[in-house]
C-alpha cells in the first residue's frame, strides 16, 4: 500500500517552500489525494517519479521514510563510481549504506535495469569470487544478494501502482534447477518499470507447470532467467513448444542470463534473447509499442545477441 505525505512534508523532502510545491499541485505537476478533511496527500510513489522526472535533489530523505545517505561513504569514496562504492559497501557489511546508494541511485534518476546491469551485476560477479580465497565468502556473497534483494523491492513498491485491464501481462521465472532467485526478480521490476503487470513465478520451476501457467494466464511476455544451466531433457524443443503457444496468442518469450547461450535456441518469430536487463527493458517496451499501434509482429527470427 502507497504512503502518503501533507505538501510540507514533501516540500522538505526535496528543499523548497510549501508555497512553491501547492502550486506545481494546483497545475497538475504532482498527484495528490485528498482526507475527508480535504487536506491535500501525496502519495509517496509519486513524490518519488516527481523528483526523478524533474531532477530534484532529495536533501532529506527520511521525511519520506527512506533512510538518508550517510555522509561518511560520500567522503570515503569521493570520485569512485556506483560500481566500485556498491562493491566496497556489500564487501565490508555496510548494508544500511548499500541500500541507501541504490535508492539514491533511482532517485538521481538510474533506471532498475541500469543499476542492475551496472553497480549491482558488478558487485556481485566480484563479490561472487571471494570464497575461492576466502571461506567467508560464501556469507559475504549471501549477505549481498539478500541485501539487494531488500533493495530492490524497496524500489517495485515504489513503481508498481498502476493496476488496470490495459496493462500488457508478463510472467517468468528460473527453470527446474537453477536456484538463483535475483534475476528472476530483476526481471520482474524491470517490466513493472515499464508498466507490465509482471508475475514473478522464482526460482527453480519445473518446465511443465511453467508451461501450464503460460496457457491459464495467457501473457503478452514470458521470460526464462537462465543463470545455472537447467537440467531438463529436450529443453530447446520445449522451448518450441511454449513459443508455438505464445503465437497463438501474438506473445513473446525472452531468455536471458549467464547460461542462456549454453542453450541451442530453437528458430521462433516468437523469442527474443536479452543479453541484459536493459535490452529485456527495451524489448518490453517494443511489444508495448507495437501492441498499441496494432502492428502485427516480425515473421523473421527475433533472435538477437
Amino acid at each position: 500500500m502507497d504512503r502518503f505525505v501533507s505538501p510540507k512534508e514533501m516540500a522538505q523532502a526535496i528543499g523548497v517552500s510549501e508555497s512553491s510545491l501547492k502550486r506545481w499541485v494546483d497545475n497538475g505537476l504532482l498527484e495528490v489525494s485528498r482526507t475527508a478533511g480535504g487536506h491535500r496527500r501525496i502519495p509517496v510513489s509519486s513524490a518519488v517519479q516527481f523528483i526523478r522526472s524533474r531532477g530534484h535533489s532529495l536533501v532529506r530523505p527520511e521525511v519520506l521514510g527512506f533512510t538518508p545517505a550517510l555522509a561518511s561513504s560520500d567522503e570515503a569514496f569521493l570520485g569512485k563510481s556506483p560500481e566500485y562504492k556498491l562493491t566496497e559497501l556489500l564487501k565490508s557489511g555496510k548494508l544500511l549504506e548499500a541500500r541507501s546508494l541504490i535508492f539514491s541511485l533511482f532517485i538521481e534518476g538510474m533506471s532498475v535495469a541500469e543499476i542492475a546491469d551496472g553497480p549491482i551485476c558488478h558487485a556481485l560477479e566480484e563479490i561472487g569470487t571471494i570464497w575461492h580465497n576466502d571461506e567467508r565468502g560464501i556469507i559475504i556473497e549471501h549477505r549481498s544478494v539478500e541485501c539487494c534483494i531488500y533493495s530492490l523491492n524497496m524500489l517495485r513498491g515504489l513503481i508498481d501502482t498502476r493496476r488496470d485491464s490495459s496493462q500488457l501481462k508478463a510472467l517468468g521465472c528460473s527453470l527446474e534447477g537453477d536456484p538463483y532467485l535475483l534475476p528472476s526478480l530483476l526481471s520482474s521490476i524491470v517490466l513493472i518499470e515499464n508498466e507490465f503487470d509482471a508475475t514473478n513465478l522464482g526460482p527453480d520451476l519445473p518446465l511443465e507447470i511453467l508451461r501450464g501457467e503460460v496457457n491459464r494466464m495467457r501473457p503478452d511476455l514470458v521470460w526464462l532467467s537462465v543463470t545455472s544451466m537447467p537440467k531438463v531433457p529436450d529443453l530447446s524443443v520445449n522451448i518450441d513448444e511454449l513459443c508455438h503457444d505464445l503465437i497463438t496468442w501474438g506473445g513473446m518469450m525472452v531468455i536471458g542470463g549467464r547460461n542462456a547461450g549454453a542453450i541451442k535456441m530453437p528458430e521462433s518469430p516468437a523469442l527474443k534473447i536479452c543479453s541484459s536487463m536493459q535490452s529485456l527493458a527495451e524489448a518490453a517496451r517494443w511489444l508495448s509499442q507495437s501492441r498499441s499501434s496494432d502492428s502485427l509482429p516480425d515473421t523473421g527470427s527475433s533472435k538477437a545477441s
